[in-house]
């Protein structure tokens, strides 16, 4: 475990930024110009993070303990999960600690996921873009039980797109775009050690995948955390303890390292980490994902990024402790795991320590609510769903990988799953901005679809 934290502490900080290109999904928002340590005004959290890290460390040990002491009286927990009743797919929902198995040997796994793109953009400065490009994303991971309850993984993860496929190696903990990997690089987008006892608590240390959704049967939505989501590359440095209550609550407390110059999940400026207090980050969450009637999902988190938020966009403004809670609710009508039948949900965020106008770039009031509501029709014919999402980010929601801040969307997705054969996705979405830019001619329009294609093995 002291080796993989090592690892994190010792990974080197990008000196210099670099441009991202314009792809897929990187056409949304830039980050913002990067902080400099010499003009940042230092201000401390009131709570030193290493007492923060260590009091999470405590309260995770302790819980872990009771459930030790509870494992006879929760053997018979009526509310065991059925995974027939989640109608998303796991490679889109599934976190590192959600890997688990309890065998001394070596697995092969991987995803081939190749994509083709059209976009059609009316820029804020009056421009207009059209383009079709291709691109993919190869994963291929390898993991060993070591003991009982423990196991070791690594997971090499590439992009290739039309404009660059070059391969560039690149091990740094911030991501070298805004959107994670750019075309061409390669990673390990996973590198831990995990300990566990099945269906009571997990606990992964090093480089790995956190996610946190809303499973929406056709989507995987999240405002908060979602490492990977759809070709990207992203990751979390840092730790990740789940422990499963009864009646099918799970409890889940993450601490996640980051570097000066950004993180290795998606976060929006003005967040900023070049201050030494703002390093760590932590996060908090309660789920349960078990059926009672028709709702199939209830879960609650709250995300904190201490000293982290440049309250008028710059380094040498003031600075302020980032915060958000998130809820989630999804509900399936009829409980049968095949057939047709009806998902929704609904997924709430709002962030209460806000940027000024002029730190989020626009003229009014900035707006720390978000939300965003999924309806899918699965199995309306055998093997094929569709769905519809809509979304509205304010301007101070400044966590969310798939909704940028400042934007209202609206998505049709379809899909094909048939049983032989990989899963086609298909959609289309348009995107605007909600308030216009300070100094922008208009509000910028983007109307894109793609066609995708997932392809998971085992060797």
């Amino acid at each position: 475990m002291l080796f993989f934290l090592r690892v994190i502490q010792e990974l080197p900080d990008r000196s210099e930024y670099k441009g991202d290109t314009l792809e897929q999904e990187q056409n949304v928002y830039n980050k913002y110009p990067l902080a400099q340590s010499n003009s940042a005004l230092k201000i401390r959290s009131p709570v030193p993070d290493r007492w923060l890290t260590f009091y999470l460390i405590a309260c995770c040990a302790f819980g872990n303990a009771r459930l030790l002491a509870q494992d006879a009286a929760d053997a018979d927990d009526p509310y065991e999960i059925d995974r027939n009743q989640d109608d998303t797919a796991d490679i889109d929902t599934e976190s590192t600690v959600d890997t688990a198995y309890d065998e001394r040997e070596l697995q092969i796994t991987g995803d081939f996921r190749p994509l083709v793109n059209y976009l059609d953009q009316d820029g804020r400065d009056g421009s207009i873009l059209s383009d079709t490009s291709a691109l993919a994303r190869l994963r291929v991971k390898g993991r060993l039980g070591i003991a009982k309850g423990m196991q070791i993984g690594v997971r090499l993860a590439g992009r290739c797109t039309t404009n660059e496929c070059s391969p560039e190696w690149v091990w740094d903990r911030a991501t070298p775009g805004s959107n994670g990997l750019q075309g061409g690089q390669i990673t390990f987008d996973e590198a831990y050690l995990h300990i566990f006892k099945l269906d009571k608590f997990n606990f992964t240390v090093g480089r790995q995948q956190t996610r946190f959704v809303l499973r929406g049967g056709v989507f995987a939505r999240s405002l908060d955390r979602n490492d990977s989501n759809n070709t990207n590359v992203t990751w979390t440095d840092g730790f990740h303890a789940t422990f499963r209550r009864r009646k099918g609550w799970s409890t889940h407390f993450i601490v996640q390292r980051n570097a000066a110059d950004g993180s290795g999940s998606i976060r929006r400026g003005p967040l900023n980490f070049d201050d030494s207090s703002a390093k760590n980050t932590y996060f908090v969450g309660f789920e349960n994902i078990s059926a009672i009637g028709p709702i199939v999902q209830r879960s609650i988190n709250v995300s904190y990024l201490p000293n982290s938020l440049l309250k008028d966009g710059t380094t040498s403004g003031p600075r302020e402790d980032y915060w958000a809670v998130v809820g989630r609710l999804a509900a399936r009508w009829p409980q049968v795991p095949e057939g047709p039948r009806l998902r929704a949900g609904i997924e709430l965020g709002y962030a209460p320590e806000r940027p000024t106008p002029a730190g989020a770039g626009i003229d009014t009031e900035v707006d720390g609510l978000a939300w965003n509501v999924v309806v899918s029709f699965m199995d309306f014919k055998p093997t094929h769903n569709i769905g519809i999402n809509y979304g509205r980010t304010g301007a101070g929601w400044l966590l969310s990988p798939q909704f940028a801040q400042n934007e209202e969307l609206f998505e049709i997705r379809y899909q094909w799953r048939p049983k032989r054969f990989p899963p086609i996705d298909a959609r289309i979405r348009w995107r605007e901005d909600i308030e216009q830019q300070s100094g922008a001619l208009q509000k910028r329009e983007v109307l894109d679809a793609f066609v995708r294609i997932t392809w998971q093995f085992g060797l």
